[in-house]
């Protein structure tokens, strides 16, 4: 007959383990917050050391609801929630993990003190201690310590609260030749604009009980990556779509497309709300937020539309927590992916607001095809019977070459080629041309190139169609249609290969 065993983790691999999650520093830091957050504070202060002589420790204080000795206990557990349990509906927490997976991810030593009037509990994770004790041990401050903890003296001037302390920082001191104090100095100006931007919304909202941040005595400022105070930004009507969670309860997601202006209708205050105009196009696609809290962006989720026509387009969509398991939220809370059940039917939407996008950029002109095939350039009809030339996008080359790469990394190609199509040296090339002065390489050398790219582009696709079709549709498009024995070469490669 089976038997049960209990096999416990071993303590400082686990822990160890668990510290290497891959977290940044504004992330770790943004995960406390949350906890600060569903404890309904009205302020969250980041504290750092102010020179060099400063004891080395970053703190979190909150003036939430504060926590008891027993609460703080369980709270300070590995796993203290199950992700699956119902949470109210303002709880940013998931797995029971964030609050010590992150803040143990930049140091070895966690404290976390709480207030309720005159009542503090304190409890530390020390990785130290863990490695030396192979256990999980926890230590339980008396008040006389927890009168020598740094910022104390903060939590000391509020009713209730709690006050997160980090301290030695080895990850950091490893990876910036022991400049702790300097690279948490930098950190600063970091999070005002990371934390601006995630907690926007909850930091702009017009009632009373809006959230403050502050590092050190500056207050961070919210940010707005869809410029809706813009008079020239173009909000679409909001979207409701239903979705059953895991336990079948239907559940609402909400989209609202939004258009920004032109870079050169912004003034620098916009520039700054929106995060800085190198944002402004390599930043668009969809913002997720789940419970108002942003946690992805700047990403179409492989949708992949024309980065052309969504130069300006972002598309802000709303979830509960309710429907975390679904969309694939991670315990960082930095990665989602769209369900297959609703992706078709956001993809209305973001058609709509690409339309719009379209209509928003200057004339871009017609296209004049001269032949029916697939050209690498596109020559374009512009204003007064004048042409320009552009990369043909939707070329199959191309198009390969787009699937394979990130959503963040094609943009970033995409505003290369854009600086290409309006940099052709045309005057040079025509004096070089009437010269008789450029070199056109041979088509034979170039076969074995194109050759190649054509079995790069048929193992690609070739689960989708007989390879003869395939082959067949590539010699429609360029640079295969001036290789017309490629066609033959390629035919006779895969003549042996099942399909």
């Amino acid at each position: 007959m089976s038997k049960f065993k209990e096999n416990i983790p071993q303590a400082d691999m686990l822990m160890g383990s668990m510290r290497s999650m891959g977290y940044s520093f504004e992330a770790a830091i943004a995960d406390v917050i949350d906890n600060s957050i569903s404890a309904q504070c009205s302020f969250v202060k980041l504290l750092f050391p102010t020179t060099y002589t400063d004891a080395k420790a970053v703190g979190v204080l909150d003036d939430g609801v504060g926590m008891d000795a027993e609460t703080l206990f369980e709270a300070m557990r590995y796993g203290s929630s199950d992700s699956s349990d119902e949470r109210d509906e303002n709880d940013l927490g998931r797995f029971g993990l964030g609050m010590k997976s992150a803040s143990m991810s930049q140091c070895r030593i966690l404290t976390v003190v709480s207030k309720q009037g005159n009542d503090y509990c304190c409890y530390t994770w020390d990785y130290n201690i863990i490695c030396e004790q192979k256990r999980w041990i926890v230590i339980e401050h008396t008040h006389k310590e927890i009168e020598a903890l740094p910022y104390i003296e903060e939590l000391e001037s509020i009713e209730t609260g709690t006050l997160v302390i980090w301290q030695d920082f080895d990850v950091i001191e490893k990876s910036n030749d022991g400049r702790v104090f300097d690279f948490l100095n930098d950190q600063k100006d970091i999070l005002d604009k990371y934390l601006g931007l995630i907690y926007h919304r909850f930091l702009s909202e017009t009632k009373k009980s809006k959230l403050k941040i502050f590092i050190n005595n500056g207050r961070v400022k919210p940010l707005d990556p869809f410029l809706e105070s813009h008079p020239k930004t173009t909000a679409k009507k909001e979207r409701t779509i239903e979705i059953n969670d895991s336990n079948g309860f239907e559940r609402l997601i909400t989209i609202k497309p939004f258009i920004l202006p032109y870079a050169t209708d912004l003034s620098d205050k916009d520039k700054q709300l929106v995060g800085g105009i190198e944002n402004l196009r390599s930043k668009q696609g969809f913002y997720i937020y789940r419970n108002r809290r942003l946690i992805i962006w700047g990403t179409w989720f492989g949708m992949k539309p024309r980065a052309e026509l969504t130069k300006n387009a972002r598309i802000r969509v709303d979830i509960p927590n309710t429907l975390d398991d679904i969309w694939g939220i991670n315990i960082m809370k930095q990665k989602a992916i769209i369900p297959k059940s609703i992706q078709h039917r956001m993809k209305k939407t973001v058609l709509e607001a690409m339309e719009i996008s379209v209509a928003k950029q200057t004339h871009r002109g017609r296209r004049e095809n001269v032949e029916d095939l697939d050209y690498i350039w596109d020559r374009m009809e512009g204003r007064n019977k004048t042409y320009f030339y552009q990369i043909n996008r939707d070329n199959k080359v191309f198009k390969m070459i787009r699937e394979k790469m990130s959503d963040e990394d094609f943009i970033y190609l995409d505003m290369l080629i854009s600086e290409i199509e309006k940099n052709i040296p045309i005057n040079q090339m025509y004096i070089d041309k009437s010269n008789e002065a450029i070199f056109v390489e041979e088509d034979n050398d170039r076969f074995d190139e194109v050759f190649q790219l054509g079995i790069t582009m048929v193992d690609l696709i070739k689960e989708t169609r007989p390879f003869a079709e395939i082959i067949e549709d590539l010699m429609k498009s360029e640079p295969f249609c001036r290789y017309q024995k490629v066609q033959t070469a390629l035919l006779k490669h895969y003549e042996n290969e099942p399909n």
